[in-house]
Order: C-alpha cells, then structure tokens, then sequence
C-alpha cells in the first residue's frame, strides 16, 4: 500500500509513532501514518496509511483511506477506501470507490465535481 518507495509527493507527514490532538490545516498534501484526533482540512491530497487510526472529521482535496477512520468527510474530489480500510462516517464527494474488503457504515452524498457543468 504506501510504502516508503512509493513516489507520492507530500507536503508534511505525520509519522507511525505521532499522536496529534487539534486541527491539521494545511493547503498541500499531507501523509498519516499515527494518529490523530480532532479536524483534518487540508486543501490537497490526504494520504491515509493503513497503520494510522484517525478520529477527526475530514475536509480535503482528495481522501484515500486504508486504516480505521471515525469521522465525517467533505471532499471535493475522490474519497477511495482502500481494502485495508474502515470508515464509520457520512461522507460528501464528488466520487466515492470503495474496493473490495473495506468497511463503509454511514451516508454517502454525491455532488458534482467542479468541472461537471452540474450544480446542487
């Protein structure tokens, strides 16, 4: 899954043995392998590790998630749970994929990308 080879450029990390309690703000991207608790609102890419365990609703570019998430997310582009992930949670995005063997227990709202020509 993410492996330290992988060529995913981020902005900041917060590493396997982190615990952030607060807000995570930020306008890149950013990678999280610890913990965190509180609000992520990140105007990027959120890269969650499988080793990561977050309690924090979610605002962000884009989500991938292949750990345990408790929170609600609002994306403006893709949120894609990995096999390896669990989300208890509602989410808003304007694409959801959820590969075969995650977890999803919440509500899903659909809403158009920018460049869809559509609008809520």
């Amino acid at each position: 899954m993410f492996g330290r080879n992988d060529k995913l450029e981020v902005d900041s990390i917060i590493g396997k043995e982190a615990e952030f309690k607060g807000t995570v703000k930020g306008k890149g991207s950013i990678r999280i392998e610890g913990k965190v608790e509180g609000k992520i609102d990140i105007g990027g890419k959120v890269l969650m590790h499988q080793d990561a365990v977050i309690k924090a609703d979610i605002k962000a570019g884009s989500l991938t998630i292949g750990c345990k998430v408790e929170g609600n997310i609002d994306c403006q582009g893709r949120v894609e749970l990995l096999p390896s992930g669990a989300l208890k949670g509602n989410v808003r995005a304007s694409d959801l994929t959820i590969a075969e063997g995650a977890f999803f227990d919440g509500q899903c709202k659909m809403v158009p990308s920018s460049g869809s020509g559509l609008s809520e």
